[in-house]
């Protein structure tokens, strides 16, 4: 039995339909994003060091490093140095 050209323009259609709504339902709702917490305020007192702090919000066995990078990019710094009274923003504090 032979499929004419519109018979198989239809079930390519179909297919091509179905496999569409499959992607969209598998893809759900993930595609909205829930907005990030808001940074907490961290007042350098004397003796405290970026790693220091980022070491108390770091969960066990994740690198420190990545929080550091966090903080110093939520906080606009351009080094490592801090200053006693500087206030530091702790992303998702």
């Amino acid at each position: 039995m032979q499929m004419t050209p519109g018979q198989l323009s239809v079930r390519l259609s179909v297919i091509l339909a179905v496999i569409f709504m499959a992607f969209l339902l598998i893809g759900g709702p993930a595609d909205a994003e829930s907005p990030a917490p808001p940074a907490a305020e961290y007042v350098v007192a004397s003796g405290d060091t970026l790693w220091a702090i980022a070491s108390e919000i770091t969960p066990e066995g994740e690198d420190v490093r990545v929080a550091i990078a966090a903080i110093r990019e939520a906080s606009g710094l351009t080094s490592s140095s801090l200053q006693v009274g500087q206030i530091l923003l702790i992303p998702g504090g």
